[in-house]
């Protein structure tokens, strides 16, 4: 009994170990070969999963650097646009914070009447002197002699220096002129230290400062006068000659050298004290050209007081105007003059005060002056 008792237990424990060696069996079986095989790799894209094929060759541990794309071509050239830019800064021609005379477009009115071709004055060659206007302005005032403009001004220059002045406008300045005329009405102004705030101050004929200093300023850039009308220059100021006869010419020439020309149609000063380097003659072409555009026929021919005004518009990039008209009595007399009853210039008919004051209004209505009266 014992024995078949000993016998039942091996044979199980027998049965244990072949189920044991069994199982060991088929596990190798399974999985020996999976852990052999190629890995297999999930890749995510976009929304959904994707399993790659296990017969793919494997990544390539040392790869090439990355190749950078070509950049992308431009697009065919479109019609040329023009870039944004601010209108005002391109009209601009000066360097002026408020507008500059010679600004286009700004008014009709004035672009009617300006020509900034127009050459103020004289030089030793280049004139271009037009015929038509020499013979107007040769009948102005007739001086009797047979001598040629072009010999005149041969021996003028060789007494004064040609001016190298440019006046065309520059966007990186800005000359800022007063006119100050010889009215009565500045007479109590105290517009002294306006006028000498200015770059340039341009006075004429006759005109005083000293003890009118509070009213007219001190201070002298160009004096404009003809030979009946001469004064002295003081330092620093230059003579600007307003020639309404070939004679004129010939004065100045004698005024800064030998001095003999002691007549015109009138006795005249036969020297005048002025820097010959400073010395500018107004082009005869511009006298017919203000009588043309801005007096309009109206008188025999400008006045020193229009000439001065226009001279300053094309020489200047912003104008002041001061001493002009009658004064607040309707009188029309010089400031330092007591007679306020003299009124020379407009009874003497060579001039349009009435129609030249019109055009000055206009110029300040347009905004291309300030007039200060």
């Amino acid at each position: 009994m014992l024995l078949r008792r000993k016998l039942c237990v091996a044979l199980l424990i027998a049965a244990i170990l072949f189920l044991m060696l069994a199982s060991q069996s088929i596990q190798r079986r399974n999985v020996l070969p999976q852990s052999l095989s190629r890995p297999t790799f999930k890749a995510m894209h976009a929304s959904r999963e994707t399993v790659v094929d296990h017969k793919a060759p494997l990544a390539d541990l040392n790869p090439d650097p990355p190749v950078t794309p070509p950049p992308p071509r431009a697009p065919p050239p479109k019609d040329k646009e023009e870039p944004a830019v601010d209108s005002q800064k391109v009209l601009r021609s000066c360097g002026c914070s408020g507008s500059c005379i010679s600004d286009p477009g700004e008014s009709i009115w004035f672009s009617q009447h300006y020509d900034a071709k127009q050459q103020p004055v004289l030089r030793d060659a280049n004139n271009n002197l037009d015929p038509e206007a020499l013979r107007w302005w040769m009948g102005l005032q007739r001086s009797g002699n047979s001598t040629t403009l072009e010999e005149v001004m041969s021996e003028m220059f060789k007494v004064i220096s040609s001016p190298t002045v440019d006046f065309k406008p520059l966007p990186s300045l800005c000359r800022r002129c007063a006119v100050v005329g010889n009215s009565g009405n500045l007479r109590e102004s105290g517009h002294g230290d306006l006028i000498n705030s200015h770059n340039s101050v341009i006075r004429m004929n006759k005109a005083v400062t000293r003890g009118f200093e509070k009213d007219v300023g001190s201070r002298t850039t160009h004096h404009l006068l003809y030979p009946e009308s001469a004064v002295d220059m003081g330092q620093g100021e230059s003579l600007v000659l307003l020639p309404f006869k070939l004679r004129d010419l010939e004065w100045l020439t004698s005024a800064l050298s030998t001095g003999e020309v002691k007549m015109t149609y009138m006795r005249v000063k036969d020297r005048v004290e002025a820097d010959k380097d400073k010395v500018l003659v107004m082009n005869p072409v511009f006298f017919k050209y203000v009588h043309d555009h801005w007096t309009e026929h109206h008188g025999r021919y400008p006045s020193t007081g229009m000439l001065a005004i226009i001279f300053a518009l094309h020489t200047c990039d912003q104008v002041s105007v001061f001493g002009y008209g009658a004064d607040k009595q309707g009188n029309w007399h010089h400031y330092w003059e007591e007679n306020r009853n003299a009124g020379a210039f407009r009874k003497t008919g060579v001039h349009s005060a009435d129609f030249e004051i019109q055009v000055i209004q206009q110029l300040a209505k347009e905004g291309k002056i300030s007039l200060h009266l």
